[in-house]
């Protein structure tokens, strides 16, 4: 997953030999998301952690990982120096992780995720006229990153359903900006829709296939 944990931040490596941390200790405190990724010089796995200014407060390389629950995002940027790979990243929070434990040896790195509870209701309308989605700018969880929303319409301009926290994902549809600062929103008319899938997680809209071009005669 990357090529190497290079990023504008300091990549030093952490000589901790801390074993288990749970997620009430102050050692954790420290830091408020990480990164998994892969140094392929090294032929390691690694773990960065950042605190709430962006600074690198800790990495840990290991030859293998274990994540147990939880939910992640994977991102990924081209090497500033023009290197052949891109470096890719899968990132969580703190608030999320319930212990962690660091093999001091550097053998394995075992993550353990909170519970979430049980899950919201994922149901979408079963009809609509138009969505319009955007994303939060800040988020009330403290120490999670703010996600995106997505709301129904009918025709009449009526609030049907929002679907709140969730990762958007956009397959082949057709959108366009809507509305004003602060109510910025990107649009898609319900003609447009061909799927939708709702997770804890995230919301993946889909839409309709091209139409297949009409065969010519003779």
């Amino acid at each position: 997953m990357g090529e190497c944990p290079d990023t504008p931040q300091s990549t030093s490596e952490s000589t901790t030999t801390a074993t288990t941390t749970n997620a009430s200790d102050t050692g954790q405190k420290f830091w408020e998301f990480a990164d998994l990724g892969f140094d392929t010089g090294k032929n390691l796995w690694f773990i960065q952690f950042y605190n709430g200014t962006n600074e690198n407060v800790g990495t840990y390389f290991a030859k293998s990982l274990s994540l147990d629950g939880g939910r992640a995002a994977q991102y990924q940027w081209k090497d500033a120096q023009g290197g052949p790979f891109w470096h890719v990243r899968e990132r969580f929070f703190a608030t999320e992780i319930e212990k962690f434990s660091v093999d001091p040896a550097g053998g394995t790195i075992k993550l353990n995720f909170r519970y979430e509870g049980a899950e919201d209701d994922k149901t979408i309308p079963s009809e609509f006229a138009y969505i319009l989605y955007a994303f939060h700018l800040s988020s009330k969880d403290g120490g999670r990153a703010p996600m995106g929303f997505v709301e129904f319409y009918d025709s009449r301009g009526g609030l049907i359903r929002r679907v709140d926290n969730r990762w958007i994902i956009i397959e082949g549809l057709h959108r366009k900006t809507s509305g004003e600062f602060p109510e910025i929103r990107l649009r898609v008319e319900g003609k447009d829709v061909g799927e939708i899938t709702v997770t804890r997680t995230a919301i993946v809209i889909q839409g309709k296939p091209p139409a297949e071009p009409d065969s010519p005669v003779g």
